[in-house]
């Protein structure tokens, strides 16, 4: 066999097991693309997402990534260069806090199409 066989299958499967152990405590990942919040990947409940498509309304275009983090749900920025303002953190601090980590694990799959935020009721 050739000598660059090895090393390549190892690296391969370092960065396997590294993406493994990134997302092994994260719940889902949430994407804002033109004004709507699109679930990209994970279990979210409905009304939560509902809740976070309230928050992101008029966002920029960014994901956000929810991972578990002390026994707690905590959303963080997937990108290095997305930036929230302080009141849209705290907002966002306010809307997670309220879902305990076993109700987020245990909302049904989403099948098919990408579930999307309802948009808001007009009055």
């Amino acid at each position: 066999m050739h000598d660059w066989v090895f090393p390549l299958l190892f690296a391969v499967l370092a960065l396997a097991a590294g993406v493994a152990l990134r997302r092994a405590g994260e719940l889902f990942v949430v994407a804002v693309r033109g004004g709507r919040v699109v679930l990209v990947r994970g279990r979210i409940p409905s009304r939560l997402l509902d809740d976070l498509g309230d928050v992101l309304r008029g966002a920029d275009d960014m994901t956000l990534r929810a991972r578990v983090v002390d026994n707690r749900a905590e959303l963080t920025p997937a990108g290095g260069r997305d930036r929230l303002s302080p009141a849209t953190a705290q907002r966002l601090r306010n809307v997670i806090s309220l879902w305990p980590v076993a109700k987020i694990r245990n909302a049904p799959r989403r099948r098919g199409r990408a579930r999307r935020a309802r948009p808001p009721a007009r009055t």
